[in-house]
């Protein structure tokens, strides 16, 4: 399929796309607004640390989700994390987690969870311009051109794959020109209908070795009535912590996050502190270091309907990513990626 096509964003839905497309022989080109990979399948380094920031862990779904993360990416470095995942409520209770959920594998890497973007960007030799922030999509001619506020990025394309959260999406398609108004309008009332929550996460390093509660790899709110929705153990990972330190990632709840979202960075790691120090014993030693990131759209609470959008396919326009899943989940992310990869191939080969 010799075919030009551009994927805006890097996140793993975008990513698993430009993998399949890439093996079937198609000129691929991602754009990605920020430096790194993996979207917020996030990780970071401090201090000989390595923790997952964003999405903590990522468990198998499917044989092509499994077939990709264990056959086709190298799995050197591929760590099962140790732990339940225990529930407390409002009230700070911690209890058993779910047996059933339990019972699945759950896995990251030694180098962190975005190692999945970096090796799949390797494996299948993807070209990806980073730092790259488009702001204007045009199709003239059948094909389309991607525009940054400085110029143009490419151009040429047969098809356009857009994977960001749908906010992001829906300003794009906006300021789309060469599609057709009442098509841009369905599209952009559908994505309309996924909704994201914001989060805070906040990493708290101590010196020491201790444990949360019940000795739990991570613990969840169960009703959604805690300032803190998660919590997990980050030495857990093998490879994560540095001997004789502990490192827990405390992420808040959306209603809190949403109420101090621009409080300042010192006031929330200290509210975060303090919420969570129960579950640790509550007598801590001082905090060695911390770490922070306010992401605005964390994960959708809501899904839009992917049958919804395939309209655009017959202008080269396509999308994936949790913005149809409605939850923050990364094999379900990958697997929308596959199937606009499908549904590309399929669509270009008869043109």
């Amino acid at each position: 399929m010799s075919k030009k096509i551009a994927i805006i964003g890097a996140g793993l839905s975008g990513l698993a796309a430009a993998h399949r497309l890439a093996g079937a022989g198609a000129d691929v080109r991602v754009f990605e607004k920020s430096k790194g990979l993996s979207g917020r399948a996030a990780s970071r380094s401090k201090n000989d640390c390595r923790y997952d920031h964003g999405a903590n862990y990522f468990k198998v779904s499917s044989n092509e989700v499994a077939r990709l993360l264990f056959q086709s990416l190298p799995t050197e470095g591929l760590c099962r994390i140790v732990g339940d995942v225990d529930t407390f409520d409002g009230s700070g209770h911690v209890t058993a987690g779910d047996p059933k959920q339990n019972a699945g594998a759950k896995w990251s890497y030694r180098e962190g969870i975005s190692t999945i973007g970096k090796r799949i960007v390797e494996s299948a030799g993807i070209d990806v311009a980073g730092d790259t922030v488009i702001t204007r999509l045009v199709r003239q001619h059948e094909k389309w051109t991607l525009k940054t506020e400085n110029g143009i990025a490419g151009e040429g394309f047969d098809a356009v794959l857009l994977t960001p959260p749908a906010p992001q999406t829906i300003q794009l398609l906006e300021a789309c020109q060469g599609i057709d108004p009442g098509l841009c309008s369905d599209l952009v009332s559908e994505l309309g209908l996924a909704r994201y929550h914001s989060q805070f996460t906040i990493v708290l390093n101590f010196k020491g070795t201790f444990s949360l509660a019940r000795d739990a790899f991570a613990l969840i709110n169960s009703d959604r009535c805690h300032d803190i929705a998660w919590m997990s153990h980050e030495n857990r990972k093998p490879g994560h912590v540095s001997a004789g330190e502990s490192l827990f990632v405390v992420q808040m709840s959306p209603v809190w996050t949403a109420r101090h979202y621009e409080s300042p960075r010192e006031n929330i790691i200290t509210a975060a502190l303090e919420k969570a120090a129960p579950f640790l014993g509550g007598d801590l030693p001082p905090l060695s270091w911390s770490d922070f990131q306010r992401w605005r759209y964390a994960h959708p609470y809501t899904a839009a309907d992917p049958e919804k959008m395939k309209p655009a396919s017959a202008i080269g326009l396509y999308f994936a990513g949790d913005t149809f899943v409605g939850k923050g989940r990364i094999p379900e992310a990958i697997e929308t990626g596959f199937a606009a990869a499908r549904e590309m191939e399929a669509d270009l080969a008869k043109r």
